[in-house]
């Protein structure tokens, strides 16, 4: 299905490497655009960060016209900026897009909660709560990919593609421009019990329990995100 090709995308997508980064030559544009978001996935490239095209394509090994291309096709995907006369840098997700994001997320999980509820086997849940076990044994880089496939794994069961890629669009502008080290442990702590939460109320097929309890969690985690941002620019002014 659609679902399980994106799930298996993002997992190749954010890969992790003890080798670090490397890549044959004749790459595609598509390629290389992947493997610059794994990059920024791992901090290999922080948010904030100038990217350098020139040491990219060294480091990928291959010129300079596909990592240009596939900068500028992350620049479409705001994941990277571009800034006249000075070049390509890594996204941080400011206060004002949280908010919209973390708005646009909740209203498209929260509306496909039916029809999840509706497609739900035991097999199914069996399968997301996997998912939700490899939360478990995350580190917090980690964790926040993790987070976001247990929750694609719960929307790809509702079988409508548009939402799906969607919320995944969503959750890599959220996930790649925040910094890992704004999540404090307390919070990791309470999103694994959120998302038990979450799978008690699917296992029982109350949707409008839990579209409650998933409405809950995504407010908690905007307002984590948005708390830390605030933070941070106090501490810097």
């Amino acid at each position: 299905t659609y679902g399980k090709k994106g799930m298996h995308s993002m997992n190749d997508e954010y890969r992790e490497k003890s080798s670090g980064v490397r890549a044959k030559k004749g790459m595609t544009i598509d390629e290389v655009y992947q493997r610059i978001k794994e990059m920024i996935y791992y901090n290999q490239l922080a948010p904030g960060q100038k990217i350098i095209y020139n040491d990219l394509a060294n480091r990928l090994q291959i010129s300079a016209t596909p990592v240009i291309q596939a900068l500028k096709r992350l620049e479409t995907s705001r994941i990277v900026n571009y800034i006249p006369n000075k070049g390509y840098f890594v996204g941080e997700i400011t206060e004002i897009e949280a908010r919209q994001l973390y708005q646009a997320r909740e209203a498209l999980e929260t509306y496909i909660i039916p029809a999840v509820i509706q497609n739900l086997t035991p097999e199914k849940l069996d399968d997301i709560r996997e998912t939700f076990k490899k939360y478990e044994k995350a580190n917090r880089r980690v964790l926040i990919l993790v987070d976001a496939q247990f929750h694609l794994k719960i929307v790809e069961y509702a079988c409508n593609e548009v939402i799906y890629q969607l919320l995944k669009d969503i959750f890599e502008r959220i996930y790649l421009k925040y910094r890992p080290e704004y999540m404090g442990d307390n919070r990791e702590k309470e999103v694994l019990k959120e998302h038990h939460e979450i799978l008690e109320s699917l296992r029982k097929g109350d949707a409008e329990d839990t579209i409650r309890t998933v409405k809950q969690h995504i407010s908690l985690g905007r307002d984590h995100v948005v708390g830390s941002l605030l933070g941070d620019r106090k501490l810097s002014i």
